[in-house]
Order: C-alpha cells, then sequence, then structure tokens
C-alpha cells in the first residue's frame, strides 16, 4: 500500500508537508510546482487517501436547555416553543447531550450540576443567574434584557420595531392608536420591563398622540387579548382606530373580540401583532405582525454555546437581533 512517506520519497519534500498538499492546507507556502509534482506522483503511485473517521468532539458534552415556563404553558406560546426548538435542532446536529429543563421542576437547579453549557429560554431573577453563573460560565440568555453585560444575551431589536410600527399607523392617517399587552414578572416577583411599551410610548409622544386611557395591560394570552379588546371599546371618549398588541395570541384574541363587536378588521380598526407566529398568515383577515426570528434566536443561541466549548475564557456580549414589519391585510386608512 503506498503511503505518505513513499510519495515524500518520491517528491523530495517531508511527509508532513505532502500531508498537507494533499489535505489542501491553505497556511502552507510552498510553489505551485512542488504542489502538481506531489499530486502527479500520488496519482502516479495510485495512493489513495484513507477516510478516518474522526471522534466528534462534542459527543460527551452536555448542555442544558432551560424554559422559564411549565411545559404546559409553553405548548400554548409558538414564540417560546420555537426558540427551544430552534436551539435543540442545531445541538443534535452537534450530537450533543441536551438536558430539558423546565423551570417549574422540583429542585431543577439539581439537574443543573455537571453541565457544560445552559441556554436559559425567558427571563430569571438575579438569585437564578448567580446559581446558573455557579455551574458555569458558558450560559447563553435568551429573551431577557439586562442593563449591564456579564452574561452573554441574545434580544430583539425591539425599539426599532416599536418605531416601524407608530411610522407605519401614522403614515396611514391613525392618531389614535391602542396597546394591549401582557405583564411578566421574574421567579422572586421582580415586574419586568417590556420594552414594548416603552418603545410604544416613546415613539407616540414623538408624534404627540399618546393617550393612557388607550393602554391595557393583563397577559400575553388569546383569552386576555379577546377581554381586553372588549375593555378598551368601552371608553366614552373616541375609540382608537388602530391597534398593537404585544404579541400575536393577543392580536388573534382582540380580532375575534373585534368581529363579535361587528366592528370590521381592518376597515372600523386596523390590528398589528407581534412575533409572526406560525399561522398569522391564514387569519381573517391575514394579520400584519412583526417577524421575531424565533428560531433563528435559539439557533444563535446553541451556536454562541458551540464556541464557548472551544473557549479557555468566555467574555459577555449581546447580540441584537432585528425584527421586521410583515405587512399583511389587517390594517388601512382610518375611517374620516
Amino acid at each position: 500500500m503506498v503511503t505518505l512517506k513513499d510519495i515524500a520519497k518520491k517528491a523530495g519534500i517531508s511527509t508532513a508537508a505532502v500531508s498537507r498538499i494533499l489535505n489542501y492546507d491553505p497556511t502552507l507556502k510552498v510553489p505551485e510546482s512542488t504542489k502538481s509534482k506531489v499530486f502527479n506522483e500520488a496519482r502516479n503511485l495510485g495512493y489513495v487517501k484513507k477516510n478516518v473517521k474522526r471522534k466528534n468532539s462534542y459527543e460527551n458534552i452536555k448542555v442544558g436547555i432551560i424554559q422559564w415556563y411549565t411545559i404546559d404553558k409553553e405548548l400554548t406560546d409558538p414564540f417560546y416553543l420555537s426558540i427551544r426548538v430552534g436551539a435543540e435542532n442545531f445541538l443534535t446536529k452537534m450530537n450533543v447531550q441536551i438536558f430539558r429543563i423546565f423551570r417549574d421542576e422540583n429542585n431543577y437547579f439539581n439537574k443543573i450540576q455537571n453541565l457544560d453549557g445552559i441556554i436559559c429560554i425567558g427571563k430569571f431573577s438575579k438569585e437564578e443567574i448567580a446559581e446558573f453563573r455557579k455551574t458555569s460560565d458558558r450560559i447563553v440568555f435568551i429573551d431577557m434584557f439586562l442593563p449591564k453585560i456579564y452574561v452573554t444575551s441574545i434580544t430583539m431589536d425591539i425599539d426599532n420595531a416599536m418605531k416601524d410600527v407608530i411610522d407605519y399607523l401614522v403614515g396611514l392617517g391613525h392618531s389614535r392608536i391602542g396597546y394591549l399587552g401582557g405583564k411578566e414578572y421574574t421567579s422572586d416577583g421582580e415586574y419586568y420591563p417590556d420594552k414594548r411599551i416603552i418603545g410604544f410610548k416613546n415613539y407616540c409622544n414623538q408624534y404627540n398622540i399618546f393617550n393612557e386611557k388607550y393602554i391595557i395591560e393583563d397577559k400575553f394570552t388569546i383569552e386576555s387579548g379577546y377581554s381586553m379588546l372588549q375593555e378598551l371599546m368601552k371608553i366614552k371618549t373616541k375609540k382608537p382606530t388602530a391597534i398593537f398588541c404585544a404579541n400575536d395570541l393577543i392580536a388573534q384574541g382582540a380580532m375575534r373580540a373585534a368581529t363579535e363587536m361587528g366592528l370590521k378588521i381592518p376597515e372600523d380598526l386596523s390590528i398589528i401583532g407581534f412575533n409572526n407566529d406560525q399561522g398569522t398568515a391564514f387569519t381573517n383577515p391575514p394579520l400584519t405582525t412583526i417577524n421575531a426570528p424565533s428560531n433563528k434566536i435559539g439557533e444563535f443561541g446553541a451556536r454562541l454555546i458551540s464556541i464557548f466549548l472551544q473557549e479557555k475564557k468566555v467574555h459577555p456580549i449581546n447580540i441584537t437581533v432585528p425584527c421586521d414589519l410583515v405587512i399583511r391585510e389587517s390594517c388601512t386608512s382610518p375611517k374620516i
């Protein structure tokens, strides 16, 4: 059997150089004539390159995915489910051992011990973050904004998304714009400020159209969207002609309530959602919404973990993912 040593002897160079040439090493600096000579000698001698089965460097790696939702709640929220699936799909291709953990599980802190990396999806308290960091510094938090970057996080560019929403509605002629949203809390009961309501107020104020009476916050559910729209439309003053909903579940509930109230969408009421959940293109009418690339966000989190696993020291970073306005058929100019 022909070996690299045989080719090296014929070509008049070292065995190591032959190996690097046959493997197309871009860092090797040798004349093209030398490369050609090596390939010719290999062909003339009948050299066959071995297919070396390499051991997967990740096969003994353990990565935990911690979901702040319960498993039942996750099933009803396409956004967080999609993030987890995106992360798991990437880790599965890496042949990583995946440990799926839901925060409501008993003694879930015990389950994160001896993990090589952690992906945390959702909102977590300062105490929880401190516990995670004791386990590993290879941590990625997804959909949790931190005012100070001391752990790695991936967040959405909600501020520019809200600017796009208000610019779009004002451009259609709306000046009475409502907001239906939800409130979220960490495990210690601390309120987690939603950047959507912050951006909404900011950009409405820039157009001098903000009205506190048009703001209602409850939960991020279809049922809540239904009841919030009913409540909003009870106001005695001029009613809003357009509604921004902080997620697509709220938007779908609001659309149902509006229809039952005899309001036509978008002729009587324009509605915009957030997330671009699967199925929003098939509501009646198709929902205009902000696209939050949840599956990709999960994949990005897993990619970061794969990079951190190769580093001796992890330097925390924040990645902000853009969110685009998807214009469909649920918005139009208001009636004069």
